[in-house]
């Protein structure tokens, strides 16, 4: 079977790793990318070995070689250019996250569906093997029923001359902690829980720009609390806990975890999952890529109700 072939829209760091992991994968392999700049995308092509460089994004989404588009623009400009992917007919994943508001998330799952194309958040952290290892633990009854979570990224960003006009600390480009990276804890959390909590909570401190610098988040489930904490202001130890009421689980660098580890009660460890692949984005890869072949139209790893979920929860949250 002849491999997939991706463009890639949108030419910076995030695209490199995506580019790295299609060169790993047994199914997929990079074919075009594309920058509004033509010599960036041509510098990008050259150096990650993209077959067709394209000075518009247009193009690439012509192009009836591409079979699929990752996108991999600042989070601001997602919803659009899925769109035109969309109305061009070409499969989308979409770097984290989708979609900013609900109205987004509404607009462009709508199209996706009208259109029948697949469109799917690149939420790499639901498809490593040690999550998927967790989630057995869970199901098998490890740690019995769940009481409490904790999961949290969070980040310091020196803010001076030199970082004062980055994305991260402008409110026109979607800046802020929870656009950034506090879809991850809370996207880790409605996945280990597999649904939405009964009652959310939230508190925000702006930075001085207006964006938010720290997010903290309480998600409340039938008998278990989970707290997410997001910040581009401190930083804290990635570590995720799941606890239960006959042991608990700790996710290292649960974004990405390559390890887990089962405690019993009495706090021994009862067993070790390890995954030895250095780059985690190649099972988002591989899923996406059986997703097309398949014919499916949605994902059961990161379903598009709890994408839409999150883009809601952003409005509540950041107002």
């Amino acid at each position: 079977m002849s491999k997939m072939k991706y463009g890639i829209i949108g030419c910076g760091v995030i695209a490199k790793r995506f580019s790295t992991a299609l060169a790993k994968s047994a199914t997929s392999e990079l074919y075009a990318c594309a920058a509004r700049d033509k010599d960036r995308a041509e510098a990008f092509a050259k150096g990650n070995g993209a077959k067709v460089a394209y000075g518009s994004y247009e193009e690439l989404i012509a192009d009836p070689e591409v079979d699929a588009i990752y996108i991999a623009t600042i989070h601001n400009k997602h919803a659009k250019i899925a769109e035109m992917c969309i109305n061009g007919g070409k499969p989308v994943i979409c770097e984290k996250p989708f979609f900013v508001s609900g109205e987004e998330a509404d607009r462009v799952i709508t199209l996706a569906k009208e259109k029948n194309v697949l469109i799917m958040e690149a939420f790499w952290t639901r498809m490593q093997p040690s999550y998927l290892k967790i989630k057995e633990w869970i199901k098998d009854g490890k740690i019995g029923d769940i009481t409490m979570i904790y999961a949290a990224f969070a980040f310091c960003v020196p803010y001076n001359e030199q970082t004062k006009n980055s994305r991260l600390f402008l409110p026109e480009t979607a800046g802020g902690a929870l656009l950034d990276v506090g879809v991850y804890p809370y996207e880790y959390i409605t996945g280990i829980m597999e649904g939405e909590p009964e009652e959310f909570l939230y508190c925000v401190d702006r930075f001085r720009t207006g964006v938010d610098g720290s997010v903290a988040m309480i998600m409340k489930y039938p008998g278990c609390i989970a707290t997410g904490l997001t910040s581009i202001t401190a930083t804290l130890d990635t570590n995720a806990e799941i606890c239960g009421n006959n042991g608990r689980i700790k996710h290292y660098y649960f974004p990405g975890g390559k390890k887990a580890e089962l405690f019993n009660q009495q706090g021994e460890i009862v067993e070790t999952f390890t995954d030895d692949e250095d780059e985690g984005f190649v099972y988002e890869v591989e899923h996406f890529t059986e997703l097309i072949r398949s014919g499916k139209k949605d994902s059961d790893m990161i379903p598009l109700k709890d994408v839409r979920a999150f883009a809601y929860q952003v409005d509540k949250i950041l107002g």
